[in-house]
Formats: structure tokens, sequence, C-alpha cells
């Protein structure tokens, strides 16, 4: 009797155990096969063809496309001053004038002279068609008519240096000066600037150097407009670089004849490398593994799959695809590490 209710006792025993186990495992492996059949949430972006603008930005300062210092000649008296401040100017217009009354006289003096041995060269060549004077007097007066000539020359150039005037069209700047003041050689009077095109002079990386272009285009902001940009194209770059920095000096060409720009202004830069049209994902969708680039692209059943792609140019945000992927696929760009192969997904976001 004993021995048959020992045998109860571990039959009941067992049974709970059996029981017990059941209970415990069979929940976990149900959840665990839901957990594995449920789909991700993710956020996907389809593949698009755009633009892709290749841009460096710089510092840069204006300069006026043409920039002098009009400055005294020589030592005298400024007899004339013609300066409207911030006034346009033609070329050869007459800014200032100085005390000339010794070089008109010179000139007057050297005239004269001149047409007296004039005459007498001319009376001289009549003489020698008839052999009634000799050759050397003759040639000896044209030395003296060529002295003259040239001294008058040098007379009307000193004449010519009195009066000071506007080389090229542009605007004055500050009058430094007054009329009736004695200055000496090299005193400045004033700036003359052609603000009709600006130059803006901006320094560029060595790295870049084999991208840039002539005529490549230009974006210019200035914190004085705000967001309003001007538009100019590249018009010069520098045969030499700067051996401290490693960068090299390029100018660019701005139409500024609403004159909102000025030389010596602090400008943004912005040089456009490139501009065309490429098919492009986020930089986000990207997956690396040693030396290749995957992505998760997702299928007509919304079934993740790992795809190796070629890229190309990279821009901020974006990576040009080469191969791989076509316009118009689907990829995941935001919860890839709870990804792999076959898994489905569900598109949340995009």
């Amino acid at each position: 009797m004993t021995k048959l209710h020992s045998k109860l006792i571990w039959v009941i025993l067992i049974a709970l155990t059996v029981f017990v186990g059941y209970l415990y495992f069979m929940p976990k492996q149900t959840n665990d096969s839901q957990r594995g059949s449920a789909a991700v949430a993710v956020s996907t972006a389809k593949v698009e063809t755009k633009a892709m603008i290749r841009s460096i930005s710089s510092l840069g300062t204006g300069i006026a496309n043409n920039s002098i210092a009009l400055v005294s000649p020589t030592n005298d008296f400024i007899t004339e001053l013609h300066i409207s401040e911030g006034k346009h100017v033609k070329r050869g217009a007459i800014v200032a004038k100085l005390h000339d009354v010794q070089e008109r006289a010179r000139v007057t003096e050297l005239e004269g002279v001149l047409e007296d041995q004039k005459r007498q060269l001319a009376r001289l060549k009549n003489l020698a068609t008839s052999q009634a004077t000799a050759q050397s007097l003759l040639d000896e007066q044209q030395t003296k008519v060529n002295t003259t000539l040239a001294q008058l020359d040098i007379a009307k150039a000193q004449l010519a240096e009195m009066t000071i005037s506007a080389p090229f069209s542009g605007y004055l700047g500050l009058r430094l000066v007054s009329e009736g003041a004695y200055v000496n050689s090299g005193t400045v009077i004033t700036t003359l600037d052609d603000l009709s095109v600006l130059r803006v002079a901006f320094s560029v990386a060595e790295h870049y150097l084999a991208d840039i272009k002539l005529g490549m285009p230009i974006t210019v902001t200035n914190s004085a407009y705000g967001d309003i940009e001007f538009f100019g194209k590249v018009s010069a770059i520098d045969t030499r670089l700067d051996p401290i920095t490693r960068t090299v000096t390029v100018h660019g060409a701005l139409p500024n004849e609403d004159l909102r720009l000025r030389p010596g202004m602090l400008l943004n830069v912005q040089l456009e490398l490139d501009n065309r049209m490429a098919m492009q994902i986020s930089e986000k969708a990207l997956v690396p593994q040693q030396q290749k680039q995957f992505v998760y692209s997702v299928d007509a059943n919304n079934v993740v799959h790992q795809t190796e792609v070629t890229i190309g140019q990279r821009i901020p945000g974006w990576v040009e695809i080469l191969s791989g992927l076509n316009e118009g696929d689907v990829v995941v760009v935001e919860g890839i590490q709870k990804l792999r192969s076959g898994v489905t997904i569900n598109q949340v976001g995009s």
C-alpha cells in the first residue's frame, strides 16, 4: 500500500512539473514568434534624380574694377578744383589745375623760336638749290629746328601735368585739399573708383584648384543686405599659391550698376563647382561595410533587401548613386539598425 502511494505521488509531481513547464515555455515561444513576425517601423525615401550642386564657401573683400588716387605731379599752388564728392565723372574730365603761368610762357616762347628757325631753314633750302650756301649751314639749321622741337615737346608735357584729369570714368571720393593750397609732388587730391563692376577677392584651398575655371558662377551676400544675393562669375585665378596657407586667390566680377556693393566690403562668397542632374539618396541610408556601401531597399511587399550600391559625389546630406538602384526605388533612411534582409517593415515616415 505504501509503494502504491509513493508511485502515485511521483506521478502527480511529474504531471505538475510538465504542466508548469508548459505554462512557462509556451507563452514565451508564442511571444517570440509573434515578435519575429511583427513589422519593423522605419522611415523610407524614394531614389530621386535632381540637381546636384557642389559648392564651396569663402570670405572675400570687395575691390573696385579700377581704382586710383589722383595726386599732384609737382610742387605748386592749386588754382582750380572741380571735385563733387561721390559724383560720377567721365574719362578726361578736369579734376584740378595747378599754377601753370611759367609752363604756358615756356611753351609760347619755344613756339616762337621754332617758327623763326623754320623760316631760316626754308631760306637756306632755297639757297641750297642754287648752291649759294654750304650744305653744312643747312645741316646746322636743321639740327637747331630738331632741338627746339624736342624742347617744345618737353614744355608741352610739363604744361599738361599742371592739369589733373580723370583717366577713366568713375566716382570721385572725398576732397583732401582745398583750392589755393600749396601741394607737394605726390600729394593726394582725391580718389577715383570705377564701381560699375565690383571685383571680389577670395581664397580657395589647394584641394579645389583643379575644379576652378574661369566663368564659374559665384553668389555673394553681405550683412548690410541680409539675404539678398548678388550674382557674378570668376574673372581671374592667381598663378601662384600662398606657400603658407596653401590657398589660391580668386577674383570674381559682379555687375554693380546700382552701386550697392562697395570696395572694402566683407563678402560671403559661394563658388559653384558643379551643377548637374544626378540620382541621389540621403546619406543616412548608407550602410558601410569594409570598402563597400549598402542600402536596405524595399520591395512591393514591404520586405527589405540589403543591396550593394556604387556611390559618386557627395554634398551635405546627399550622395550620388552610380549603380545598384533605379530612380523611384524605395530605401530605408531611419531605423536601419533594427533591420536585416528579409524583414517586413512598416513605413511610418518618408
